[in-house]
């Protein structure tokens, strides 16, 4: 039996969100007068800005832009020409922190860019053009990361890295590539050590047919400028009467890729989590604890705005967290497939079951570590978190799907998705923030170290200098 109270806040909840198109209109505007939100940018800026605004509208208390410092990335012109056997013009763009350059060489076609293919083809990459597939994995299936690719390139000597989309469109890949130093914050740290192009899936095809009959040359010339910025991240809260200190966070990333509007990744997760604070803030007084909205800034760049904020609950910090609810793929989808996936938390699964069957809103529980959006700076301070997900946001699609592409777009979410998202969100936190009994505690870092080991992630991140945490 639903103890009345919560049947109480959650007619509230389902009211507010249930009868009222505020997500729809945000997130149109985020994503159609703003636009991309790219990391450290003037767009991102307004963002915040717009985000902070809303939250005092709707009555959030302490309400504030969480300044940090990082280095931006600006795009100039790309070109990508193959030069043999023959010569054609192929449409391609810079990632994120590629670095200027002019370079012609030839083409080493690593496939999925597995470890295993980089290490069977090592001796024939250095002084090459790598090219590799972006994302391979379908929805539910863990593949080798953006990221981890291009490092193999980078040790084996290639001089170049380019992405292949795997989703069909004409639509050319981006994303985020690692810098020279992954823990600095000025220009020379974060530009990357040598260019990371991203290309459709039909440019990639036509080079690997022409890798099957001979050895493919390309020219890439690029110029792009890496300069000093600050990004922030968007805070506000309902405060918790008995126990105020104790603090359920959740929230999404409301930056996106300059190449697109960042509907999808993640300006759905923003907004279900700022549907949440709305409705949340009408049961200001009656919540034990603390419920902090945040937006993060900056995730498509290494999770910067999410490293900061965690750093602040260190043992000196008069505050603790209690969960962490990650919204990097909420509000997605067309409702009711959203998917809560812990980062290792065995005896949070039968909990979060249980909640679901409580609230008549059943939802898959999954437990698995990954490293790859804002939870993780969490997760490697002990501290309990989840990420909240919907499951047919790319269904039928690989990796992200429309995500890091021109594609992002308002089109693809809907009113409903992200009305269901924040219903489930809000009543989560309710339950978080009210329950005594909650079985959820911090990891010792020993207890993480196994944790990392375990998803086998555990070298790379020591390797970036991100474990143990700072």
């Amino acid at each position: 039996m639903l103890d009345e109270r919560l049947r109480a806040m959650d007619r509230h909840i389902l009211g507010e969100i249930w009868t009222s198109d505020a997500a729809w209109r945000n997130l149109a505007y985020l994503c159609d007068d703003i636009g991309h939100r790219f990391a450290g940018s003037a767009s991102e800026r307004a963002g915040a800005e717009f985000l902070a605004a809303k939250m005092r509208e709707y009555g959030l208390e302490r309400v504030r832009l969480e300044e940090f410092p990082m280095a931006s990335w600006e795009r100039g012109e790309c070109h990508l020409r193959l030069t043999a056997p023959l010569e054609r013009e192929l449409s391609a763009i810079a990632m994120p922190y590629c670095p200027s350059a002019d370079i012609e060489a030839e083409v080493i076609d690593v496939g999925e860019g597995e470890l295993p293919d980089f290490e069977r083809l090592a001796d024939q990459i250095p002084g090459k053009i790598v090219l590799t597939d972006a994302e391979t994995n379908r929805p539910g299936e863990r593949k080798s990361h953006r990221t981890d690719k291009f490092a193999w390139a980078i040790e084996r000597g290639a001089v170049v890295c380019v992405f292949m989309n795997q989703n069909p469109g004409l639509l050319r890949i981006t994303g985020s590539i690692t810098g020279r130093n992954p823990q600095g914050t000025s220009p020379e740290d974060r530009e990357a050590p040598i260019p990371g192009i991203g290309i459709s899936y039909e440019a990639g095809k036509a080079i690997r047919r022409l890798a099957e009959r001979g050895t493919p040359r390309l020219r890439i010339r690029t110029t792009n400028r890496t300069f000093a910025s600050v990004s922030y991240n968007v805070i506000g809260e309902v405060r918790g009467t008995a126990y105020p200190n104790e603090v359920v966070l959740l929230g999404g990333h409301y930056d996106g890729h300059d190449v697109a509007q960042g509907a999808g990744d993640d300006g759905a997760g923003t907004i279900t989590g700022l549907e949440a604070g709305r409705a949340l803030a009408g049961l200001k007084g009656q919540l034990k604890r603390t419920v902090r909205i945040i937006c993060f800034g900056s995730e498509e760049v290494g999770l910067l705005g999410a490293w900061h904020h965690a750093a602040q609950y260190d043992a000196q910090s008069e505050e603790r967290l209690r969960f962490v609810l990650n919204l990097d793929g909420a509000g997605r989808g067309m409702g009711g497939q959203e998917q809560l996936t812990l980062s290792c938390l065995p005896e949070l699964v039968p909990y979060f079951q249980r909640l679901g069957r409580e609230m008549a809103y059943e939802f898959p529980v999954r437990d698995e570590l990954n490293s790859h959006s804002d939870h993780f700076p969490f997760a490697v301070r002990g501290i309990p978190n989840g990420t909240l997900n919907s499951r047919d946001s790319t269904a039928g699609m690989i990796g992200r799907g429309w995500g890091h592409t021109e594609a992002d777009t308002l089109d693809k979410v809907h009113l409903r998705g992200l009305q269901m998202s924040a219903i489930l969100t809000a009543r989560l936190a309710v339950r978080l923030a009210q329950d005594d009994a909650f079985p959820g505690r911090q990891r010792t870092l020993d207890e993480v170290r196994e944790q990392l080991r375990a998803a086998g992630i555990l070298e790379r991140q020591e390797r970036a200098g991100r474990f143990p945490p700072r």
